[in-house]
């Protein structure tokens, strides 16, 4: 095997031969409709139902082979391997072939909610106790078999989180009260209150079950990557490359195909797309933020190529800082809503994201209306009365020739593209942005413990749900709640909506959650993301998901050579 020395100057080879094939010029884009809001009603809105047992049936195809590696670009380093401490795509996608969930999405409807390590469960007519029956004969990577009593060492790792562990999700995961090893292959949930989004919040693509032989023996997962997953964990060349192996034991008769995968952490988006175009890469995953103007001349240099556009839950905002100055005032946070032109924004930003309208995603069921929604402060066009009104709150609030604030980024080329939005556009009312560019991991960091004045932070969510979308960014306490905003009323409307199994009457809740952010402007939401997967045609049985982490388990791809 190669030493690491020798890879890192074999990536630098291959980077430099990107660089040079990468030579095409861009055309213009061909606009692209925005898609149909979906129509299916938050999944666990009946709770007496019993769940699926088995995917949505695959389309006819060929018959599908064995072997082969797939090979998937990664824009993002891993920070460490315990995603249940974690939120970033550059650890979720080389992740989840090693892992599964309790229940999962069904990767060819994601309205869908399937088994995955349950193999079927049932529904308490009042909505608050849920059993699971787990497949028999699944074992972990270190063989040691997988049991009722490990899914609930998972599971309470992440919603009754040990003393001194960060866990994202926990506060989402509010309304469960008890988790119960029943017998070795059944698990019991029971909750405080009925919950409409509770089996999607357990089928986010985040809460993989770790042997917990090895959570044990080393505190965390931070180092290690021991699940029950089609794929076991191979190598690791740190910001070069993250490899797995097919799992020879794997639950899933005759599963999964391929021999491995290898994930390349390439972190210019010319090497990726050049990495794609040159075939050195079978896959670039929706995380790749290919713009508009390059998804159209990838397609038209070879029309074979094939390409999803999605819309997805995740959007790109300035995160003011509410406990430091002058971020604690609303009035500063509502002078600068007003002043950013999201449309403008939209057009600069990845070359056609979507203006920022809206604090939920404006394909999704959950957007308030079209004519109330485009009447709010921040959104009136033309911008004159917007930008006159920002100025008066800036007077009101002390600052009548505006501020200086410092906006943390990360390198990312959206946040480099978002900071020159915001820096141009505050100008405009006398506001002067100093720019702080950090590297991805360091930045990170940074934002989990408070140190900043402002951030341009990029945020994806697993599903278009409320309790993820609104509770995540924005209940007290949360630890994605950036900007440590806090509004007793706003808490109330979340605890409300959660536990109304009525679609219409949480639909309103949820609208008054949006009405309440609006006037507090506790973020300033800049653009939401428009992105593609796109990848080569010997890739099978595989589509990009509706979200940044959506099917990358590649359990049932296979390749034609």
């Amino acid at each position: 095997m190669r030493t690491r020395k020798q890879l890192m100057m074999a990536s630098c080879l291959v980077v430099l031969e990107l660089l040079l094939a990468s030579c095409a010029p861009p055309v213009a884009p061909t606009p692209t409709a925005r898609p149909p809001a979906p129509a299916a009603k938050p999944a666990g809105s009946s709770p007496a139902e019993p769940g699926a047992l088995t995917p949505s049936p695959k389309p006819a195809a060929e018959q599908a082979r064995y072997g082969g590696t797939l090979v998937a670009a990664n824009k993002i380093a891993p920070n460490h391997f315990d995603m249940h401490q974690e939120t970033s795509i550059g650890m979720q996608l080389p992740l989840s072939p090693a892992y599964n969930l309790l229940v999962q999405n069904d990767p060819l409807d994601e309205t869908k909610i399937i088994g995955d390590l349950a193999k079927n469960w049932d529904i308490s007519p009042d909505g608050l106790v849920y059993t699971f029956r787990l497949n028999e004969g699944v074992k972990f990577h270190d063989d040691n078999p997988l049991r009722a009593e490990d899914v609930k060492f998972n599971l309470d790792r992440i919603v009754f989180p040990p003393q001194r562990m960060l866990s994202p999700r926990k506060e989402v995961f509010g309304a469960v009260d008890k988790i119960e090893a029943v017998d070795p292959l059944t698990l019991k949930i029971t909750l405080k209150n009925p919950q409409p989004s509770f089996l999607q919040l357990v089928a986010m693509p985040f809460n993989y079950v770790y042997s917990p032989a090895v959570v044990r023996n080393k505190g965390d997962m931070k180092r290690d990557v021991v699940g029950s997953g089609p794929f076991k964990f191979f190598e690791y060349v740190d910001r070069i490359s993250f490899r797995v192996k097919k799992n020879a034991d794997y639950f899933v008769k005759g599963r999964p195909y391929l021999d491995g995968i290898t994930f390349y952490v390439i972190l210019d988006e010319m090497v990726r797309i050049a990495a794609l175009r040159t075939k050195q890469v079978h896959v670039l995953p929706l995380s790749s933020e290919i713009t508009p103007a390059q998804a159209t001349e990838l397609k038209r240099s070879d029309p074979s190529l094939i390409m999803h556009e999605r819309v997805n839950p995740g959007l790109t905002s300035l995160v003011p800082n509410a406990q430091v100055k002058p971020w604690g005032d609303v009035r500063v946070r509502q002078a600068v809503n007003l002043a950013i032109d999201r449309e403008a924004a939209g057009k600069v930003i990845r070359g056609g994201y979507l203006p920022g309208y809206g604090y939920t995603m404006p394909t999704g069921q959950w957007v308030l209306p079209e004519k109330e929604l485009m009447a709010m402060p921040g959104f009136r066009k033309p911008k004159d009365q917007d930008l006159v009104e920002s100025k008066r709150l800036l007077t009101e609030a002390g600052y009548p020739e505006g501020f200086k604030f410092t906006l943390l980024s990360a390198t990312q080329i959206i946040h480099k593209e978002t900071g020159q939005v915001l820096k141009d556009q505050l100008g405009k009312i006398g506001i002067v942005v100093d720019i702080r560019v950090e590297d991805t991991t360091v930045a990170k960091q940074i934002e989990f413990e408070g140190r900043f004045e402002a951030l341009s932070k990029g945020d994806a969510s697993a599903v278009d749900d409320p309790d993820i979308l609104l509770g995540e960014y924005f209940l007290t306490g949360s630890p994605k709640n950036w900007g440590r905003w806090s509004n007793p009323k706003f808490d109330e409307l979340y605890r409300e909506q959660s536990k109304t199994l009525d679609t219409r009457k949480r639909l309103e809740l949820v609208w008054d959650m949006q009405r309440l952010l609006h006037r507090e402007s506790p973020r300033a939401i800049v653009v939401w993301s428009r992105r593609y997967g796109v990848f080569w045609p010997q890739v099978k049985d595989w589509l990009p998901g509706k979200s940044l982490y959506s099917n990358h388990r590649f359990q049932d791809v296979w390749l034609t050579k």
